[in-house]
């Protein structure tokens, strides 16, 4: 065998593990649907069916019963707020949550008055494990009529600007906002009860905050109610494919890059056209590469 040759096959076998190991080494960054570990959402994701969307160019233009999860931690461009403002209006539900990302330029930019504090939320009396990860247990009357009574939050912040009757969940009287990050309550800080989470009508749509996207991650979901708040918050009566989860806004590692570049790639190939042309070039390079041979040994 040539040494040409030899180079090619391996060069080409180099590609494909590393094709392969990218495709199915898991993502370890936080909120991503294809990290299986404790800071991910594969649970989420493959219990809602969610679509993962890597542009907000991929929004539907009927957006009535379909809500978008957005996870505030990468800044916005003009674009794509004007994307998400008429998601909202025409119908659609955006579930807004932020702790100490960009989720106030949403807000402005929808005009609604609310506002994430970014400061820490905590709680010494009403909480699971440490302050820092609270206990919630007053709700409004619509989801205590759903069933849900207990929530645990895990490095939150706080809700403000919020009218009374937009908020759906509110921390405890012994929660706090710990202003100079010396994890304990002075008396400059403010005490609870602080809203977490509301909803705003906004067009023919709805918006939903939660101050604390934290409550969806794999180790997470399943504590006390979290898993049927959430199922709240996203729509009940949503049909498998109709939750669709913004990870354009959320940080990547190179591996996560390479996975949807490749995912991309495999939409594309499974088209028609491109998986025909995809085919005829194969089979025109295994054809060439086969009739050399031939005449070589000839």
């Amino acid at each position: 065998m040539k040494t040409s040759d030899v180079l090619l096959a391996v060069a080409a076998l180099i590609i494909v593990i590393s094709l392969v190991c990218i495709w199915l080494y898991p993502s370890v960054q936080d909120f991503m649907a294809a990290n299986r570990l404790w800071n991910g959402i594969r649970n989420l994701s493959s219990e809602f069916d969610a679509a993962n969307l890597d542009s907000l160019d991929e929004l539907p233009e009927l957006p009535q019963e379909k809500t978008l999860v957005a996870i505030s931690y990468l800044p916005y461009e003009d674009e794509d707020l004007s994307k998400m403002r008429n998601f909202v209006t025409q119908g659609g539900t955006l579930l807004l949550m932020d702790d100490y990302g960009y989720g106030n330029s949403v807000l402005e930019y929808l005009g609604l008055n609310a506002r994430f504090t970014g400061e820490s939320l905590l709680d010494p009396l009403f909480c699971y494990k440490n302050q820092w990860m609270p206990k919630i247990t007053d709700f409004s009357p619509e989801l205590e009529e759903s069933g849900i009574k207990v929530m645990v939050l895990n490095h939150a912040t706080s809700l403000t600007d919020v009218g009374e009757s937009n908020v759906i969940a509110w921390s405890s009287g012994s929660s706090f906002l710990d202003l100079d990050e010396d994890e304990s309550w002075g008396e400059e800080e403010p005490k609870g009860p602080f809203p977490v989470a509301a909803k705003f009508k906004l067009g023919k749509g709805t918006v939903t905050l939660v101050s604390d996207p934290s409550i969806m991650i794999n180790s997470m979901m399943r504590k006390d109610d979290n898993y049927s708040f959430i199922k709240y918050l996203i729509g009940p009566e949503l049909e498998p494919g109709q939750t669709l989860t913004d990870r354009s806004h959320l940080p990547k590692d190179p591996r996560d890059e390479s996975r949807i570049a490749l995912t991309s790639l495999r939409k594309f190939f499974s088209l028609p056209y491109p998986l025909l042309g995809l085919t005829a070039v194969v089979f025109i390079v295994v054809s060439r590469y086969t009739l050399k041979k031939r005449l070589f040994k000839m």
